[in-house]
């Protein structure tokens, strides 16, 4: 009896686990895809196990591309992800140095004293009888002789950074560039980046940070425990106050270290959380793709057009076309069909111009003519070689509620940036 029943249960066990199997089939041939949208950063055991450059330095650069090294690393990282898998790798990039601060820390900085003045004559009509110059002792006049004998053991492209009195109305301050040529000296202008200007710190400047222990204005300078980092920031918002974003400016300052005083140099470009020092290094985001022959780099730009997107259009109809394609709410133009009030197109009839063939073809040529340009005014065509698209999904409405996602091709390159469609 209890043999029997044994037999029973077992019975029992296989067929119904294969009554069960039977909905999984055909599963060995058609396996559920895993498409999946990740982020990821590199850690410095990432950059150990790709190798060669970015494992020495732990750093991608234009030697050493992300997306020469970042495909094989997701292939080994991810190797169960599907065609369609994009990973958004967030990375070191090294940008490079800054080589014409170089130039302007081997300048010797020198500021004329009232003694420099006299031995250039005290009678009127020289600097020494009131200790400046002005438009008829100019310092071109006088500088070169100065200089030759204050430097009498100068060497061919020695430079000085002189600041000297001038009276033009009232005494100010003049600063420039002074080099020397092998046989003269004649102020030069430096060469620096376009949009870049310099500045070199005075001692009155050191001061304003505070002149007690501790502080710049002890000994006009900088050192380990007053980085300058912690300074120039401040300083710069308090006398530029009125830059604009993108201002930029090469701070030349001096630093004590090991015994010895010498000049440095920071590069400082004004943004709207305040000033920020270039960083040689800095983090950097690029998607990857998984397409049928492996993992590619794809530079491509989505997203999802906001309120503020279509605000941008309906600011251009108005600008470009004139009031009369605006409602008197301002947020819905009736050139394109965009509204910012409700966040789409307008497919209907009537509210888009009646150039166009469809609601679709005016949302195309708005994003490409308004949006997209005035969105990245700096957009490139390639990046690492690799051509740049931008999928733009919008709402619409034509009756009822729509999204369609639209690719863009950038075909010219920013300022003034170009968009073509693709179909």
């Amino acid at each position: 009896m209890k043999k029997l029943l044994y037999l029973f249960l077992m019975a029992l066990v296989v067929f119904g686990c294969e009554e069960y199997n039977d909905q999984f089939e055909g599963y060995d041939d058609n396996p559920i895809d895993l498409v999946e949208n990740l982020n990821y950063t590199l850690t410095d055991e990432d950059y150990e196990s790709i190798g060669g450059d970015p494992g020495d330095y732990y750093n991608f650069s234009s030697y050493a591309p992300a997306a020469d090294y970042i495909p094989d690393f997701l292939a080994e990282k991810y190797p169960t992800l599907d065609v369609n898998s994009a990973v958004n790798v967030t990375y070191n990039y090294y940008r490079g140095g800054l080589n014409y601060l170089d130039y302007l820390t081997e300048a010797s900085s020198y500021e004329l004293t009232t003694a420099d003045y006299d031995s250039m004559g005290e009678d009127s009509g020289q600097p020494g009888k009131y200790n400046n110059f002005d438009s008829s002792t100019p310092p071109e006049d006088y500088l070169p002789a100065f200089f030759s004998s204050k430097y009498p053991d100068a060497q061919n492209g020695d430079l000085v950074f002189v600041t000297y009195k001038f009276y033009s109305g009232g005494v100010s301050d003049v600063s420039e560039y002074y080099e020397f040529d092998g046989s003269t000296w004649a102020a030069i202008e430096v060469d620096l980046p376009e949009g870049v200007t310099s500045y070199r710190l005075s001692s009155d400047d050191y001061d304003s940070m505070g002149e007690n222990s501790g502080q710049p204005g002890k000994y006009n300078n900088f050192d380990s425990s007053m980085s300058p980092g912690s300074y120039l920031p401040t300083f710069l918002s308090l006398k530029f106050p009125y830059a604009m974003e993108e201002s930029t400016v090469a701070v030349v300052y001096k630093y004590y270290s090991s015994g010895s005083t010498s000049s440095r140099a920071k590069q400082y470009t004004k943004t709207a959380e305040g000033w920020k020092e270039y960083q040689s290094t800095i983090e950097k985001t690029d998607q990857f793709l998984k397409t049928s022959s492996g993992w590619i780099f794809d530079p491509s730009v989505l997203f999802t057009m906001s309120s503020d997107d279509y605000q941008i259009i309906v600011d251009y109809v108005k600008s470009e076309y004139g009031s009369e394609y605006i409602d008197s709410y301002g947020t819905q133009e009736f050139y394109f069909g965009a509204g910012a009030y409700y966040e789409n197109f307008d497919f209907r009839d009537g509210k888009f111009d009646s150039s166009f063939s469809s609601g679709l073809e005016a949302a195309k040529a708005g994003i490409a003519e308004a949006l997209l340009p005035i969105k990245y005014p700096n957009a490139v065509t390639q990046v690492s070689g690799v051509d740049v698209m931008y999928l733009v999904t919008i709402a619409a409405y034509d009756g009822t509620d729509a999204e369609y996602t639209l690719k863009f091709q950038c075909t010219k390159a920013g300022p003034n940036p170009q968009f073509t469609f693709i179909e």
